[in-house]
């Protein structure tokens, strides 16, 4: 018996689409269901948030270590130091340019992973099965996953076997056998073998998504920037505590008494 006739057998309508809680009917979703579970997730992509470099440039030089490095630049030149100065500049360039260069192996690591993304996906609409733009796959569809694809979503098998690849999710070298009742995620590559599985999550709501997004948000502060931030906090403590006790002192009645002339005594 044909895979998709074996597993158009075994669907009963005691199965559930985890995001619409409705019944799965054997010839999968409807394209006027389709288009409304669409509307309501989403469509099944990453959002394109990587920054534009004038904006990461402008970020690298607004931070405390920046604003003390130009602080010093303008004060340099005030006092006519201009040699001073322009190194001082340059080591403020060099510095933002060292996180620029971070901040791009950052992004290209998240690139990296999208690329991992199926592109296309065989999707059971309307009762027959078509290949579909994988961005259109919702929660609630039928997809076949075949020898050499890429699993488009989170999915649970729910006919078939197939062996599957899941390196880069779970880091694992060795593959997963997989039957009915798995649950695989996006990205994993079929090494083996023919299923048919249900779609449970898509977009940024995949294992996948999340994992993306915590790449993107992660910002880990190495013990060399912490080391330099404590410095500058100490010193613009030592600095205050400084300029506190010098003004004090010029206010004090010896100042006064040796300055009578000066308005402030």
């Amino acid at each position: 018996m044909p895979l998709a006739s074996a597993v158009a057998v075994s669907i009963t309508p005691s199965v559930a689409v985890k995001a619409s809680k409705n019944p799965l009917p054997p010839e999968g979703l409807t394209s006027a269901e389709a288009g409304r579970l669409s509307s309501q997730f989403g469509p099944n992509s990453l959002p394109d948030t990587t920054p534009h470099p004038a904006q990461m440039a402008i970020e690298k030089l607004w931070a405390p270590i920046p604003w003390m490095l130009e602080a010093a630049i303008v004060l340099q030149v005030v006092l006519g130091k201009y040699v001073e100065a322009g190194i001082i500049a340059i080591l403020l360039v060099f510095n933002a340019a060292l996180g620029f260069f971070q901040e791009g192996r950052a992004q290209a690591t998240l690139a990296a992973l999208k690329s991992r993304l199926a592109l296309t996906a065989s999707v059971r609409r309307d009762g027959v099965w078509k290949n579909r733009p994988a961005a259109d796959v919702v929660p609630g569809d039928l997809v076949k996953l075949s020898l050499g694809g890429v699993v488009p979503a989170d999915v649970k098998l729910i006919g078939g076997s197939i062996l599957l690849d899941q390196s880069m999710l779970t880091g694992e070298s060795i593959g997963t056998e997989a039957g009915p009742g798995f649950q695989t995620y996006a990205g994993a590559l079929v090494r083996r073998g023919e299923a048919v599985a249900l779609v449970t999550a898509t977009g940024t709501r995949t294992k996948f998504g999340r994992t993306a997004e915590l790449v993107r948000k992660a910002h880990v502060v190495s013990s060399q920037q912490k080391a330099v931030l404590h410095v500058v906090r100490n010193l613009a403590i030592f600095n205050g505590i400084l300029i506190i006790v010098l003004i004090a002192y010029s206010l004090s009645p010896v100042q006064c008494r040796a300055k009578r002339s000066s308005r402030w005594c």
